[in-house]
């Protein structure tokens, strides 16, 4: 057979592979035009309950200040009651017209009877005034020890970046899930991370996100078969600007707010895991697009480099 005979059936793979990869970026690029849905989640007595965890810093408290912006009365969840106290009074003053409670519960080594207690607790609230818990927000998590390599990990501290950012999402999801769909229609919320590629320095924290979206997959096919009421789906998000994390603001890094925005524009788009933030899946194209082994060695390169800085830093 000779070159020419090939030119056509390989155009034909040409254009097939065109095809599907503009379709592709079209159907993601979609989701940023898409309005969200999130309303469903209201009832009729408009005592529509959030809860948020990880919520007194960051992402979490962002999510706060949205949820009220969008007519949600929030309970928000941490560790430090003080300091929970504290982030009450300025959504309190920031809101006047919506009401906030707190939960303190450290993420890490839950047992099933203080889970219980949080379960019950969050009822009382919620049906005090003839309320609902519409939306759960998984967001509590983080890296323990970042730049490290695996075996340089103690016990512990394994133990408590897989609790903190898969372990208490797990377990607090399946406590309130019968709450989320006894009245309006739910939503579980859970924040994933772009490290969920797999990512080294970093590999449990990286293990412990790709939980999150497995876990939010499983999940959502479970409660439709079901036919639960109860919408499932995980954001995947990349850099972030916070108090603790003070890079600067663009296209490719939006503030925690921002983002907090942008992942409750995502409700209802479709996708069972979606990027949050446009600025984020534009970064996230190169993952899809470059050979893994590409991306392996630019992010290697870079993790190193940070690892290198971190022990200079531990040094001095």
């Amino acid at each position: 057979m000779s070159l020419t005979d090939w030119k056509t059936p390989i155009a034909y793979i040409g254009l097939a592979a065109l095809t599907y990869t503009t379709y592709k970026l079209t159907r993601q690029a979609t989701v940023y035009l898409l309005p969200s849905t999130l309303t469903k989640t209201h009832n009729p007595t408009n005592q529509n309950w959030a809860l948020v965890t990880g919520a007194t810093d960051g992402i979490g408290f962002g999510f706060c200040q949205e949820l009220c912006t969008r007519g949600f009365n929030v309970i928000i969840h941490g560790r430090n009651a003080e300091k929970l106290e504290r982030r009450a009074r300025e959504l309190e003053a920031e809101f006047p017209m919506r009401k906030t409670a707190i939960v303190v519960l450290d993420a890490v080594g839950v047992t099933s009877a203080a889970l219980d207690d949080v379960v019950d607790r969050v009822r009382a609230i919620t049906e005090g005034d003839g309320g609902d818990l519409s939306v759960l927000v998984n967001n509590v998590g983080g890296e323990v020890r970042p730049y490290t390599a695996f075996d340089e990990y103690t016990f512990e501290e394994a133990a408590r970046t897989m609790d903190s950012n898969a372990g208490f999402m797990m377990q607090i999801t399946r406590g309130l899930l019968p709450l989320l769909q006894e009245r309006t229609r739910g939503l579980v919320l859970n924040v994933s991370s772009m490290t969920a590629y797999g990512l080294p320095y970093i590999s449990v924290y990286s293990a412990s996100k790709g939980f999150v979206d497995t876990f939010t997959r499983a999940l959502e096919a479970e409660v439709h078969a079901e036919g639960r009421n109860v919408d499932v789906m995980a954001l995947r998000v990349g850099p972030v600007r916070t108090a603790s994390f003070g890079v600067k603001t663009g296209l490719f890094v939006p503030d925690a707010r921002g983002l907090a925005s942008a992942g409750l524009n995502r409700v209802g788009c479709g996708r069972v895991i979606v990027w949050a933030h446009f600025g984020h899946w534009l970064q996230g194209l190169s993952l899809d697009v470059l050979p893994r082994w590409v991306m392996m060695r630019i992010t290697t390169m870079k993790m190193m480099s940070l690892r290198k800085e971190e022990m200079e830093a531990k040094k001095a």
